[in-house]
């Protein structure tokens, strides 16, 4: 579509997978496989359509175990200062990203993707 991720999804996946797998998943646009995102750490396990809501039950009970306070506590250590960046840039990001969209390289792209969608 020839639209740039807008800044917090290009840090949140620097802090996911990495800098360089974030550089070419997002300059390339990349749709990751399951198999694909499990193997960059996108997600954190692959399971079979079918036992997937077993498996979701199972994890959420393990995570019921945990206080909420203490596991609000731990994301916090590792997640504050990536928020606070996130809050004190949101207008700016968003200024950047509305004046992007608006340029007539990305419209024309814009529209040349809608037209494909109505031939279908």
């Amino acid at each position: 579509l020839g639209i740039a991720a807008p800044p917090f999804m290009g840090q949140l996946m620097v802090r996911t997978v990495g800098h360089r797998e974030a550089e070419k998943g997002l300059a390339l646009g990349n749709l990751y496989s399951p198999e694909e995102a499990l193997k960059v750490g996108l997600v954190d396990e692959v399971v079979p359509q079918p036992l997937v809501m077993k498996r979701a039950q199972k994890k959420a009970k393990q995570w019921a175990k945990i206080s909420p306070e203490a596991r609000v506590a731990s994301k916090m250590l590792t997640r504050e200062q990536y928020l606070d960046d996130l809050i004190k840039s949101r207008k700016e990001d968003t200024d950047n990203f509305c004046s992007f969209i608006k340029t007539k390289t990305v419209q024309s792209g814009l529209s040349a993707y809608l037209a494909s969608l109505k031939k279908r």
